[in-house]
């Protein structure tokens, strides 16, 4: 019997990385200016502090060298890479244009499942990434993004007829046709999404997007407030619980919390790590929690239902272990700065305790 796949459904684009020492240049600079003029400052008005800046940027040099390379990015790439590292087999389903053979041919080689990758005679989206040793700035090509959409491509029920959870990272308005197309066939597919401010940034955008309830969504204790207008995290998932059944929310250094229609709340502490760079701790977070769905559902079949039936104690066991899981993947990522394996996750419970 093959197995179940996790399919995720996000974007893939060009990431051009360009790492220069433009921003630190222009922070000396502007500094020592300051600290010439500092007498002419304080009577200056705002005009003149504007000129002094743009003056101090004119004089910077007009071409800046870099060093420079290009990747595949997006938050549907990045995901990939994550539960592939952790062993997951997975499909990508994303939108891409012109020129990006070049990626599908890299996730064939890492064994992703690329028969939902569907590209258009347009132009594939480019972010431009400038690293400097006292900022990153990203720079997005929004327009370009808008055009990379499924409203031209026919979804069929066959696609996710191997899938065990579809995941939606971040959620947003393009992906919806996919997402109430999923919850009207009757597969029972786990689905689960990421909710962001940036991509979903009111409650009425989010009732427009998740009409019906899913299973599993992620999301950060600050959004989650920012999201559904509230001015606390019990209050939120007030709100929050009309969309989802399992509420995943991260607290930064206080850890995460579960909540759920089915037991009380799940605490989950943070592992005591030395932290190197947070970045991409919550989508690792994320990818743990729901590797460990997807091995439920293989060996047991439909969580939901799982949790509507099980006892108290089964279902806090269960969702602690879940997240449990995602926490030590985070830690472990946050703490080396790269994704770790299955075995050096399992390794790593082995040796500390929450």
């Amino acid at each position: 019997m093959v197995g179940k796949k996790v399919i995720i459904v996000g974007e893939m684009h060009n990431d051009l990385f360009y790492k220069c020492e433009f921003f630190k240049a222009l922070e000396d600079q502007l500094a020592e200016r300051i600290a010439r003029d500092n007498a002419k400052l304080e009577g200056m008005k705002n005009e003149e502090i504007k000129n002094l800046i743009h003056a101090v940027i004119s004089d910077l040099p007009k071409k800046n060298p870099a060093e420079a390379f290009i990747k595949r990015g997006g938050n549907g790439n990045n995901s990939t890479e994550l539960f592939g590292k952790l062993g997951v087999p997975i499909k990508l389903m994303t939108v891409v244009g012109r020129g990006s053979e070049w990626m599908k041919d890299e996730l064939d080689a890492m064994g992703v499942d690329t028969s939902c990758i569907f590209q258009l005679p347009k132009t594939t989206p480019i972010s431009t990434i400038i690293e400097d040793p006292v900022t990153t700035k990203i720079f997005t090509a929004a327009n370009l993004k808008k055009d990379m959409n499924f409203s031209t491509i026919s979804i069929e029920n066959s696609h996710f007829a191997d899938a065990s959870i579809a995941f939606f990272t971040p959620m947003s308005a393009k992906f919806e046709p996919i997402l109430s197309k999923l919850q009207g066939m009757p597969i029972g597919v786990t689905t689960a999404i990421t909710l962001e401010s940036q991509a979903i940034d009111n409650l009425e955008a989010l009732q427009q997007i998740v009409k019906l309830k899913i299973d599993v969504l992620f999301v950060n204790k600050a959004d989650a407030i920012s999201v559904s207008a509230t001015k606390s995290l019990d209050d939120a998932d007030k709100v929050l619980q009309r969309f989802a059944r399992i509420r995943v929310i991260t607290l930064g250094s206080e850890g995460s919390v579960i909540r759920s229609d089915f037991c009380q709340p799940v605490m989950l502490p943070v592992f005591q790590v030395k932290v190197i760079d947070r970045t991409g701790a919550g989508d690792s977070f994320a990818a743990g929690v729901l590797l460990k769905c997807h091995e439920f559902i293989e060996k047991n079949g439909n969580l939901v239902k799982y949790l509507e039936k099980a006892s108290q104690k089964d279902k806090v066991a269960l969702l602690t272990d879940l997240g449990t899981f995602g926490t030590a993947v985070a830690s472990l990522k946050v703490s080396t700065a790269r994704t770790p394996t299955r075995l050096e996750v399992a390794e790593f419970l082995k040796q500390h305790k929450l």
